[in-house]
């Protein structure tokens, strides 16, 4: 629990941080962009009508700039005749100009007065002192009937606009004057975002020349029931603000009545480099505020609760998979952020967060893995302090990459099982003392611990002067009957050096082994405060009375089938035949590992088995005899002469299978 906590509130402080700062602010800002580009345009905007001060207007009217007011007027009035729903002049009329032009256009005002003027602020500096001051239309035309709105365009830090524009102090924006003009309320909030209908040009449009003949350039109804914006307006181009720099105004001004056109880059910029002329950027505005469709960015008491939320949940996530199936499952859910904060972008328009949960991702993932490798260290370090005494270094390896192996309760495993005995060790422990006894049994166990290590084998446990070692378990081995082959034959070489090195009086170390291979259960069989790593099973058990047969045998290391035959034609081994062992009822094929070259003896000895099981008896003796003329102590040779004379004397019955009951 104190992990979650730590790895959470870790995730939480970061990812809100970055939230906060400018880095965040900003991935977000390009992330808005981004989505908006991909969702491209909304609903065709019908609303409103663009009527553009452009250069195909100067060209037809043959006037420079300004043109007389009258001429503003009469716009006003053919905008009024043909059924505008209301006019907004991006236009600043702060000075007075000739008498009977501001009559001219007052008068058309006082006619129509569904119009909004532009307002502006100018900063006026002392040496003291800054006061901001707003410049307002000429009385004549406010007292006509006129409303204004401050047509400034704020720009977000990466000079690209985002956000509604509600005003300042001073007054009202243009655009909330045109909505109190249209009988129009909303919740003034200024995280709200513009739900720009699409790139530069997407809003119906009429060259200013045109819109003062209507009928004559114009389809009918072309102004009907339509919000006209008027402003200067200029082809949109593709264009990068390097380019742009000194022909355009880029920063935060109101549209000037003079030289140039204020062009401004949207969200959209980001993917077709089209900038905007201010009056687009006021439709965009008006639009979204008449729909009521602004963008809403999530809040921020919102954003907390949700990157708690995915702290903790990330936390328990990579907390409990691996390391490998983390990251998959990272990346799955950072996707599934992406497609579901698309999704409530273009249905719910609600914009969530970009940087911070992303990066929440991110710190959670990398905090959890240090945590995780603090554990995992801890956990190396208790495992190799148990395990040293037991297991190879390069089967300890594989457990400290995978502790899982030794979980409690164990699994089944396909293992190979070895059990070792000392012949006469009851007898030589009653002669000797115990500190001789210990002496001995130090320096065997040593030696055969040393073996067993060799061949990647994991010493399971010792009982008595019996050992038990496991391949394939705790660790996989594909070759674990090799191995355990090869370490039989290394631990009888061993043992008999050490009987020639070591003169023990009327004794000599000798050993019997048991191989067999085939699924067990392998796992901590201990408890949770107790650690006991073994293998238990049928198999098991084979093994061990393998162990023991070889005194019936008088062989040294007995085999069962399934271990011979995992092999692949590598090492010598001779068939000793079927037996049914205790408590089974199947029986199983039992061979001899064999050091060295004893081809000669081999092939006697299967020809004389082979002939056994046939029932041919007089002849199994012959084979049996010729392998005893090549080896007179082969002592499994003598064993199945003993066999054929008692099958002559009392033949077995017919459905006899040549297996041998123990």
């Amino acid at each position: 629990m104190k992990r979650i906590v730590g790895i959470s509130s870790l995730t939480l402080i970061l990812a809100l941080v970055l939230y906060l700062s400018f880095p965040g602010r900003h991935i977000d800002m390009k992330t808005y962009d981004v989505y908006s580009s991909i969702r491209g345009s909304a609903s065709p905007p019908t609303e409103i009508v663009i009527v553009g001060i452009d250069q195909e207007s100067f060209s037809m009217m043959k006037r420079p700039w300004p043109w007389p007011r009258s001429i503003h007027g009469k716009l006003i009035r053919v905008l009024g005749k043909a059924g505008a729903r209301g006019i907004i002049m991006d236009i600043i009329f702060s000075n007075p100009s000739l008498p009977k032009e501001d009559k001219a256009m007052a008068e058309a005002i006082k006619e129509y007065r569904y119009v909004v003027l532009a307002a502006d602020i100018e900063v006026v500096r002392t040496e003291r002192f800054a006061q901001r001051m707003l410049i307002t239309p000429i009385e004549e035309f406010v007292g006509a009937g006129a409303r204004f709105g401050i047509s400034s365009i704020p720009l977000d830090s990466d000079n690209v606009v985002r956000r509604i524009f509600w005003g300042t102090p001073e007054g009202p924006s243009l655009e909330v004057s045109a909505l109190e003009m249209l009988g129009i309320s909303r919740e003034r909030d200024v995280t709200r975002m513009v739900h720009f209908s699409g790139s530069a040009q997407s809003f119906p449009y009429a060259p200013y020349y045109q819109a003062l003949d209507p009928d004559l350039h114009l389809p009918e109804g072309f102004f009907k029931d339509k919000i006209v914006l008027v402003g200067k307006h200029s082809q949109a181009k593709k264009e990068s603000f390097s380019d742009v720099t000194g022909k355009y105004r880029l920063h935060l001004q109101p549209p000037s009545p003079v030289r140039g056109v204020d062009m401004f880059a949207t969200p959209t910029y980001i993917m077709d480099n089209k900038l905007s002329p201010g009056i687009e950027i006021h439709a965009n505005t008006l639009l979204s505020l008449i729909r009521d469709d602004g963008l809403k960015p999530l809040k921020t008491v919102g954003a907390v609760i949700l990157i708690l939320l995915l702290s903790v949940f990330l936390t328990i996530v990579n907390r409990n998979w691996s390391p490998l199936k983390s990251i998959g499952l990272n990346i799955l859910f950072a996707m599934a952020y992406l497609i579901i904060s698309y999704l409530l972008f273009s249905r719910q328009r609600l914009f969530l967060p970009f940087a911070a949960p992303l990066s929440a991702v991110l710190i959670n993932f990398i905090s959890s893995g240090i945590m995780s490798y603090v554990g995992v260290e801890r956990k190396r370090r208790y495992l190799r302090e148990a395990f040293s005494h037991y297991l190879s270094p390069q089967v300890a390896k594989k457990i400290l990459q995978d502790p899982e192996r030794l979980r409690l309760g164990g699994q089944r495993v396909h293992a190979t099982v070895l059990f070792s005995d000392l012949a006469g060790f009851t007898e030589m422990a009653e002669r000797l003392e115990p500190e001789e006894v210990v002496s001995i049994m130090t320096r065997y166990m040593t030696e055969m611990t040393r073996v067993i290590f060799t061949y990647n084998g994991t010493l399971d446990k010792f009982i008595g002067d019996a050992v038990m070692a496991v391949w394939g378990a705790p660790a996989e081995d594909e070759e674990q009957a090799l191995h355990a082959c090869m370490a039989a034959l290394e631990m009888q070489r061993r043992t008999k050096a050490l009987a020639d090195e070591m003169v023990i009086p009327g004794y000599r170390l000798s050993m019997r082994i048991g191989i067999n291979t085939g699924i067990v259960m392998a796992g901590n069989m201990g408890s949770e405060e107790r650690f006991d790593f073994t293998v238990i099973g049928d198999n098991v058990n084979i093994a061990s009375r393998l162990e023991g047969l070889n005194k019936v045998y008088g062989t040294r290391i007995m085999v069962s089938e399934a271990t011979q035959a995992r092999m692949d034609g590598k090492g010598t081994f001779r068939e000793l035949g079927s037996v049914k062992i205790k408590g089974r009822k199947q029986p199983i094929r039992i061979y001899e590992l064999v050091d060295g070259d004893r081809n000669a003896l081999i092939d006697l000895f299967e020809e004389g088995l082979r002939c056994y099981r046939e029932g041919r008896f007089d002849s199994a003796r012959e084979k049996f005899s010729g392998a005893l003329e090549v080896e007179p102590n082969d002592e499994p040779s003598r064993l199945y002469l003993e066999r054929c004379d008692h099958f002559v004397q009392t033949p077995p019955q017919k459905d006899w299978d040549g297996v041998w009951d123990f």
